[in-house]
């Protein structure tokens, strides 16, 4: 038989049982590979279901035979690894699984004569055994299952996490000066043990300090780090990031240098496998897949997509649809069905249990994913964390499916680039990523059908948002398109929005024929939709450059990175991200330029990194009407029910007992809804007011004092004063300005003075805010053609009470002098 045709190769094999044919999907697959054997990468993109394990396993086999080498198939997950060893021995292809702790793979597998299935972890950790000497194991060829699940894993394996201990306190010390010269509020939270405050170390204040930092390391760490992962960056600190929170300390390489790994980098051939993400650049990027290939991918026209997922968001029905409505009706519903729920942390996990779930954690996942296969489970209700891919919960395993608030990742990093404001979707779309990956756990087939529930405000206000949209993967999107636009006709048909989505999931589980006919008449695939090819070329530039910078070629490095930014359609703030880069580099050579190219970025983009020497100064804004910018702030989401899951979310962050960091940021974000330009001067130029808003004829100047108890202090009118006297020499064309101060009481300490007219917003006055502009942007959402009507629009907004002119009187009051 011809091995190098995999088609011939699989009529060859001694099949045991199900595999009786290939689906025309796979037989498409195999042929398109077959004319591409030699190339050395190739990036394949099928549907879940669509038998793409077979497919990989066949190309593995087919290099194994014809070159008498051995050759590996990765997965994320110990359970995914035991799900391929199943499928090769029900195609009939040897193989043979290389577990963690086993110092030496199966013989067979090192012969060639048997396919070494492991995860990536196995591979990747610095103190991996395909590196021992009695091993020495370099695959032929390799497979990369689940490739962006997969990324996830190997950063972990180049991530350095210091959460306590003496490594943790030398390394703050250290810091300390720098970065509270730097960031002096952010950095004071920081110390605080404020779990969310967080910091990103300048490159400038990083690259001085490597000798000391790589003395704490190599002296201090631990064991376990020590062994598996700091073999990985010890020669590379230099390009690595820094983040530094209340938590603790995480370093990771900005571009991964997957090199480190010779028996990845060195294979002949590597197959990309992605069944979700449309963005294929972080392949490029990460694992240095070439460009020709991610731009290039097997995409098979036979592919049927997805299977049928009813995507529901009920907050964006109604706003009292929350977490705990969601937890209710899977509550009632796992009498009939299995409901599985990813949560992002374990806390949140743990509020299911009294509705009767089964929070399973760690080593019980394997068990826990049979028994809803195959067995009887623990409970009706499955709790996972932090698992949105890795999971495979075909048919019966799971019929509803509810992704519980949003996905953020558990680690420092994630989470702070996670807040990164000026990236709707998370650093290189990570959230929109989790998000998919989440929603993919169910329905792993054309044929399947599942009920998907994002539960919660935050998460659907979200998904709410145009800028999201736009970012998703084509069949996502129209699902989406489609959840929202269900949740529109419910609006319009002023429906018992409870009512109507039980009534709507019933619809599907019960495979009621209207709902399916709906369903697909709605459903367009637009798997062959242009691909955003500055993705994939800005992700090109950026490994080549981080090669360069590792070859001590700099230079080559910053100039690389101009041609491409200057080549490349981009956003002003994805330039400015590019151009911090091309500073950091260029820092190397000549720390002057730098500066200037870090001024450049900054101005792009101003959640970038502020260069030292260079006072940011607030700038004038121009002219604008306050209807004008509400209309912009609503017209945000791509449904309009978004913005009340906003206010709802808004609610929860403006409670008067939350840390100072959530409070003071959703505050700066609540001025746009009353048509204001709100700013956090104090972090963003380590001076001025906590907040700043301001109306085309007025300027609040305000502090934010949300936790305190009892009374107002010396030490709050001390910062008001100063506040009010920087805001003077910021703005000084500016006239009408009101101090204000932020507490749940309005009563000062005896012999307290504060600046003259200084008004409090207490909780009271802060919750009756939030009602009336629930009550505003809700008759926005129930007539839209008001959006067409400045004159209705300013019109409604004076009856209801929120214009600039009504805000000191209607949600202020004035400061009681104790006696």
């Amino acid at each position: 038989v011809d091995v190098t045709n995999l088609l011939a190769l699989f009529e060859s094999l001694d099949r045991h049982g199900s595999h009786i044919d290939l689906r025309p999907v796979q037989k498409e697959v195999l042929s398109a590979i077959n004319g591409r054997r030699d190339e050395k990468d190739l990036v394949l993109k099928v549907s879940t279901g669509a038998g793409k394990t077979a497919v990989a396993l066949l190309y593995l086999q087919s290099h194994m035979e014809k070159s008498g080498k051995p050759v590996v198939y990765l997965c994320p997950t110990v359970q995914l690894v035991e799900q391929v060893h199943e499928e090769a021995q029900k195609l009939g292809i040897r193989s043979v699984i290389y577990p963690a702790g086993e110092p030496h793979p199966d013989f067979e597998g090192t012969r060639g004569r048997a396919i070494i299935i492991c995860t990536y972890d196995k591979l990747f950790n610095a103190k991996t055994t395909f590196n021992r000497r009695d091993v020495h194991l370099r695959p032929y060829a390799i497979v990369l299952d689940d490739a962006h699940a997969g990324v996830e894993e190997i950063r972990d394996a180049f991530k350095l996490q210091i959460l306590e201990g003496e490594v943790l306190k030398n390394l703050l010390e250290l810091l300390d000066a720098p970065c509270r010269k730097y960031k002096l509020g952010l950095w004071t939270d920081i110390r605080r043990d404020d779990p969310f405050a967080a910091i990103e170390v300048p490159y400038w204040i990083w690259e001085p300090l490597l000798d000391d930092i790589q003395q704490i390391l190599a002296d201090k760490l631990d064991e376990k780090s020590l062994t598996f992962i700091w073999p990985h960056i010890r020669d590379i600190l230099r390009w690595c990031r820094c983040i530094v929170s209340g938590s603790g300390i995480e370093i990771i390489p900005d571009v991964l240098p997957i090199h480190e790994s010779a028996a990845y980098s060195e294979a002949e051939h590597r197959l990309f496998m992605s069944a979700t993400l449309a963005d294929d650049s972080v392949l490029i990027r990460e694992l240095s897949c070439e460009y020709s290939a991610a731009s290039n991918p097997v995409l098979p026209k036979s592919d049927k997509g997805l299977g049928e997922r009813m995507v529901l968001a009920p907050s964006l029905f109604d706003p009292n649809l929350d977490r705990y409505w969601v937890m209710d009706l899977c509550r009632r519903a796992s009498k009939r069905q299995r409901v599985v729920v990813l949560a992002s942390n374990e806390a949140d996990a743990r509020l299911w249990k009294p509705y009767g779930a089964k929070v399973v954690l760690g080593g019980e996942v394997g068990d826990a994913i049979k028994k809803l296969r195959g067995g009887v489970p623990d409970s009706n209700i499955i709790v996972f964390v932090q698992r949105y891919d890795g999971v495979d919960l075909p048919d019966n395993a799971c019929r509803i499916l509810v992704i519980d608030g949003m996905p953020y990742g558990e680690s420092i990093a994630d989470k702070y680039d996670s807040s990164q404001m000026a990236i709707p979707g998370g650093v290189r779309n990570r959230l929109i990523y989790r998000i998919e990956q989440g929603m993919g756990r169910a329905v792993r087939s054309h044929a399947d059908y599942a009920v998907i529930i994002l539960a919660g405000p935050v998460l659907a206000n979200f998904i709410a948002k145009h800028e999201v949209v736009e970012e998703m993967n084509p069949d996502t999107r129209a699902q989406l398109k489609l959840a929202l636009d269900l949740a529109e006709l419910a609006r319009k048909d002023e429906q018992d929005p409870d009512k109507l989505l039980i009534d709507m999931i019933g619809q599907c589980l019960n495979r009621d024929e209207g709902w399916k006919q709906y369903y697909a008449e709605n459903i367009e695939s637009e798997k062959n939709k242009k691909k955003d090819s500055a993705h994939l070329s800005m992700a090109d530039a950026e490994r080549q450059a981080f090669n360069m910078a590792l070859a001590n070629n700099e230079l080559d490095a910053v100039d690389l990175l101009r041609r491409a930014i200057d080549d490349n359609d981009l956003s002003v703030k994805e330039a400015g991200w590019y151009l911090q880069k091309v500073a950091n580099y260029m820092h190397n050579v000549d720390p002057g330029e730098a500066l200037e190219v870090q001024r450049a970025a900054n101005k792009k983009n101003n959640s970038l990194l502020c260069p030292p020497g260079v006072t940011r100064r607030p700038s004038l804004p121009g002219k604008f009407e306050t209807q004008t910018e509400m209309v912009k702030w609503f017209k945000e989401f791509e449904n309009p029910n978004g913005a009340i899951a906003k206010i709802q979310e808004m609610r929860a962050q403006l409670s008067y007992e939350v840390s100072p960091r959530i409070f003071e940021k959703a505050l700066m974000e609540l001025a746009a809804l009353l048509g204001a330009k709100g700013s956090r001067p104090e972090e963003d130029f380590n001076e001025g007011p906590d907040n700043l808003w301001l109306w085309p004829k007025m300027s609040l100047v305000i502090e934010a004092k949300n936790r305190n108890q009892k009374s107002l202090h010396k030490k709050d009118a001390g910062q008001l004063f100063h506040s009010v006297e920087w805001f003077k020499q910021s703005y000084s064309t500016r006239q009408n300005s009101i101090p204000i101060i932020i507490a749940k009481i309005s009563v000062a300490d005896p012999k307290v003075l504060f600046p003259e007219g200084t008004r409090v917003i207490t909780s009271e006055k802060m919750e009756r805010l939030l009602n009336r502009l629930e009550q505003f942007y809700q008759n926005l959402v129930n007539d839209p053609s008001l959006l067409k009507q400045p004159k209705e629009i300013l019109k409604l907004q004076t009856s209801i009470g929120i214009s600039p002119e009504q805000f000191i009187r209607g949600y202020t009051v004035a400061v009681i002098k104790s006696r």
